[in-house]
């Protein structure tokens, strides 16, 4: 096999490997919004909960 054969199996491959992943990623996002009875995570409200618990730690006084 020449090189030029040997440089598409290995770019066809690598490009087919990363669909395969992408199929199987995008079935996993639906069978979770599926276990979430269709809703749509709120990643606001996960910011928010994470910068209310940095301000905590910086005006907790308590020594660790």
């Amino acid at each position: 096999m020449s090189e030029q054969m040997l440089a598409v199996l290995g770019f066809g491959s690598i490009g087919a490997i990363a669909i395969v992943l992408l199929v199987l990623e995008r079935r996993g996002m639906a069978k979770r919004k599926a276990a979430r009875g269709g809703r749509e995570v709120d990643v606001s409200n996960l910011i928010a909960f994470g910068s209310a618990a940095g301000e905590n730690n910086k005006t907790d006084k308590t020594p660790k």
